[in-house]
């Protein structure tokens, strides 16, 4: 009776074994998969580079040297073009202005003086006329000598004597003219040379001040006190370095990015574009490229980089500060607001392109038609409705 209890025991334990070998066996014939549901989106090709917000500033310095004697705003002042923002001592510049205004003035006279209205040129051409007239008369005198007694008598001979000396007078008159007439231009020259003189010792003057070269901006950095020191070596044009007072147009800002050279390449001027901002992660700002540059900017290490600014077109009222870091989704194509899928739910059969539709616990094959793909999700132009679920086999 033993012997037989024991047998059943293995039957029972191989049969067993040899069911759960089956089941596993069966389960791996099983294709595994995932389902998606058919949403509606934006299917683009595109590629994203870093980047920042910008805004437009000014770094604002006194070109010439000396000591600040007023600063006529504060932080956060909105002042209008051409505005006194700040002054050194001007002194120094009021002696030099005196001074080229001094000899300005002198070679004014000295040019209406040479003039042919002046009157060194009048007392020139009256000498010269006047020797003009008196070589008139020797020259009859010796004609009638010549006539009445003939070109080798004493008298005739005498009087070519006071011809000669007559022509003499009226040559040297003439030259005498001559040189008022270079003088003259001599002193065009010396008149030319004073007013710029006198016009840069004004414009020195004018340089004593830093002046606003735009309205309606901000300022928005005063690096310096009255009394402060300034020189003409510590001033420097470089967008990099802070100038004496620094201005922001609130008004005008974009995403700056430096790209390579093979990214520069594949970017157009108003090309789609998304700037993602570190400082609001769930928001995507539509933009437009604005500006590619032709000329690379180089770095420490000699690398080429190509500035492009991209222009926001709807910043939705976010609050956008300078220097804000983000990256910009730069679009070469795209197709918006259609249903889409992955790619992987699409097959081909024969022609066709077909995707396994998922309702319940039914499986059927349908027919769909596509449109753009980017290589990972395609555009569905018929064939599915939002919502419906598509099989991803594995």
């Amino acid at each position: 009776m033993k012997k037989y209890i024991i047998s059943a025991v293995v039957i029972i334990a191989v049969f067993g074994s040899w069911q759960w070998w089956k089941n596993n066996a069966e389960k791996k014939n099983i294709p595994q998969y995932v389902t998606e549901k058919v949403v509606r989106g934006d299917v683009a090709v595109s590629f994203s580079v870093d980047g920042k917000i910008v805004y437009e500033k000014w770094e604002l310095d006194f070109i010439n040297s000396g000591t600040v004697d007023k600063i006529n705003v504060k932080l956060g002042d909105i002042v209008e073009k051409g505005q006194v923002l700040a002054s050194i001592d001007i002194e120094k510049n009021s002696s030099q202005i005196s001074q080229a205004k001094s000899e300005l003035g002198a070679s004014n006279i000295d040019l209406s003086r040479l003039s042919k209205d002046g009157v060194d040129y009048e007392m020139k051409k009256r000498a010269y006329e006047d020797a003009k007239d008196k070589l008139d008369k020797e020259e009859d005198l010796y004609d009638e000598y010549v006539q009445a007694n003939g070109k080798d008598s004493t008298q005739s001979l005498a009087q070519k004597v006071k011809v000669s000396s007559a022509e003499a007078d009226v040559n040297n008159a003439k030259y005498q003219m001559q040189q008022v007439e270079e003088s003259y231009k001599k002193a065009q020259y010396e008149l030319a040379k004073s007013s710029s003189a006198y016009n840069i010792a004004l414009a020195g003057a004018d340089n004593s001040n830093i002046i606003s070269p735009k309205s309606d901006v901000i300022v928005d950095a005063i690096n310096g006190n009255v009394g402060d020191i300034v020189s003409q070596s510590s001033n420097s044009s470089s967008e990099s370095s802070a100038g004496f007072l620094t201005l922001i147009n609130h008004n005008n800002f974009w995403f700056e990015s430096l790209v390579e050279d093979t990214d520069a390449l594949k970017i157009q001027k108003d090309m789609l574009a998304y700037v993602k901002l570190d400082a609001y992660p769930d928001k995507k700002f539509e933009a437009r490229v604005d500006f590619v540059s032709l000329i690379p900017e180089i770095d420490a290490n000699g690398i080429p980089s190509y500035k492009v600014i991209i222009t926001l077109t709807n910043k939705d009222d976010a609050k956008l500060l300078s220097d804000m870091a983000g990256s910009v989704e730069l679009v070469s194509k795209e197709a918006k607001n259609v249903l889409m899928i992955s790619n992987d739910a699409v097959k081909n059969v024969q022609g066709k392109q077909m995707v396994i539709v998922k309702k319940g616990d039914v499986f059927s094959e349908r027919e769909i038609q596509t449109g753009f793909t980017n290589g990972k999700r395609v555009e569905i132009k018929s064939g599915l409705e939002q919502g419906e679920e598509v099989v991803i086999t594995k």
